[in-house]
């Protein structure tokens, strides 16, 4: 990653205190490790801990993206029912079972095969039981649309009943890294299957178009001893391929970033938690991830896509979403600025960084019912927009502050609208329109305003509104151009007078 402080020029591997930041934290990235690590990363298998993880994490949020309706599902607990909601799997001739330590063909749960085998059929589906499985690539040529599914087996979903046993379905499913070359699989973890990172990492890499990645546990496993990176991944997802669905994962325990997605168009990414980004790589000298500065979301040449009903928290140094910005001095320039993109119903909160997001390099951004929350620093600690950002739209979100000036940013009343928005903070770098509201607390239901003091390990609905908070009832229900979420954070319908921020 890399970003320029306001007025001077790039900052290459500078020191985790380095002046760009404020409040003495940095918000200033180099190079992203995903590339270089992504490409000299070895495939290792899973280790038998999930590293440095959390014990009080918030549920998972699976958006619906064609109707914005969010439902709660429980994070990887290693007990899955198998409900989907869905009717079971009809298995004819195209179902295969796997079941760690078996010896068989496949052919039913009695002749189970160990693991996945090295070629996948088109068009089948792979059931998968408990156990420890190696790091695996899905590289097998695609054929025509025919989708290949990988699902984590469950009571009610199963395929044959031959040789079942529910002790299949209790307990995780573990894999190594995943990488996906080819395009059209879909793997779905059903909240029971975890993918664990070895030491410099990238857990999950989409690398293809057509890719559905559901319910599944990333987990870098990072770990460190006397202040350094000894082990797990440097970045715990990456996508680069179009026409994506990433939807009900808890993506956590990286060095540096959760997700970077770049060179894209037509991703879903809805209803996950990234947390637990520990800032840790060759700035500082913590470890060999190069820069380590953590980003929830780093975004760069990502088009035509949504973000939307995303919980995203500590995060050790630059942001919860950062927009890459350094497509005009070392890439194709405007061409590979994100565009279209609508961020919608995410809760991001980063008291721990000098901003919770950046935008910059972005065109159609339509930022609505969001929560970007952090702590007062001064001039620091809500949204940055920095440079190159036209048609900008901001709604109904509870934002700490705006600050422009940092990263060389402008206010531009023809290219930056909103309203219905409460700041924490004004620092009259954004003009607040007629309905904004400024109040330094806005009474979360468990999380405290501006001044702090922070939440380590918040639930979602912490940040519900209070019942005399000044965000209910306070929002704007959209018109023909800037539509509303009909849905919050959780599910729940909005009304013609909806609450300001994710949840109703």
């Amino acid at each position: 990653m890399r970003t320029r402080c306001a007025r001077s020029g790039w900052v290459v591997a500078v020191a985790l205190t380095s002046a760009c930041g404020g409040g003495g934290n940095s918000d200033s990235d180099g190079t992203s490790s995903t590339g270089a690590a992504t490409a000299a990363a070895t495939m290792t298998g899973p280790t038998s801990s999930s590293g440095a993880t959390s014990e009080g994490d918030p549920p998972t949020t699976t958006v619906d993206p064609s109707t914005g309706t969010t439902q709660t599902s429980a994070t990887s607990t290693g007990d899955d029912t198998g409900t989907t909601g869905a009717p079971p799997t009809a298995c004819a001739d195209d179902c295969h079972y796997i079941r760690a330590g078996a010896i068989g063909s496949g052919a039913d749960w009695d002749d189970a095969l160990p693991e996945l085998p090295a070629e996948l059929e088109r068009g089948h589906v792979y059931f998968i039981a408990t156990g420890t499985y190696p790091a695996y690539p899905f590289d097998d040529p695609e054929r025509g649309d025919a989708v290949i599914r990988v699902v984590r087996a469950g009571a009610d979903d199963h395929g044959t009943d031959v040789g079942w046993d529910p002790a299949f379905s209790a307990g995780e499913a573990v894999f190594g890294e995943l990488r996906f070359t080819s395009g059209r699989y879909e793997f779905d973890g059903r909240d029971a299957t975890r993918v664990v990172g070895g030491f410099e990492s990238t857990v999950v890499d989409i690398a293809a178009p057509a890719i559905r990645f559901l319910r599944s546990d990333v987990d870098g496993a990072f770990a460190e001893r006397g202040g350094k990176h000894v082990g797990g991944a440097c970045t715990a997802m990456s996508i680069s391929g179009d026409d994506v669905v990433v939807a009900g994962n808890r993506i956590h325990d990286a060095a540096d970033d959760g997700v970077s997605i770049s060179g894209l168009v037509n991703l879903s990414f809805t209803g996950n938690v990234v947390h637990a980004l520990h800032g840790c790589g060759t700035d500082g000298d913590c470890g060999p991830c190069y820069n380590g500065h953590s980003d929830g979301l780093e975004l760069f040449a990502v088009k035509d896509s949504e973000i939307v009903g995303n919980m995203i928290y500590d995060v050790a140094s630059t942001a919860a979403v950062f927009f890459g910005n350094w497509a005009d001095e070392l890439g194709m320039g405007a061409s590979e600025y994100c565009e279209n993109l609508l961020l919608a119903n995410n809760i991001l909160y980063s008291p721990e960084t000098g901003f919770v997001a950046y935008i910059e390099d972005a065109r159609e951004v339509r930022v609505l019912n969001n929560v970007i929350w952090g702590l007062h620093q001064g001039a620091y600690g809500g949204l940055s927009i920095g440079v190159n950002v036209s048609e900008l739209d901001l709604y109904n979100n509870a934002i700490l502050s705006i600050n422009y000036t940092h990263i060389g940013g402008e206010y531009d009343p023809a290219e930056h609208r909103g309203d219905y928005n409460l700041f924490g903070y004004s620092l009259g770098q954004w003009q607040d329109g007629p309905h904004d509201l400024v109040a330094e607390d806005p009474q979360f239901a468990a999380i405290a305003g501006g001044e702090g003091p922070a939440s380590d390990d918040p639930p979602p609905d912490a940040f519900a509104p209070a019942a005399d908070s000044p965000l209910v009832d306070a929002g704007w229900p959209g018109d023909a151009d800037i539509v509303i979420p009909a849905h919050d954070f959780f599910g729940q319908p909005r009304g013609d007078a909806p609450n300001i921020g994710a949840i109703e």
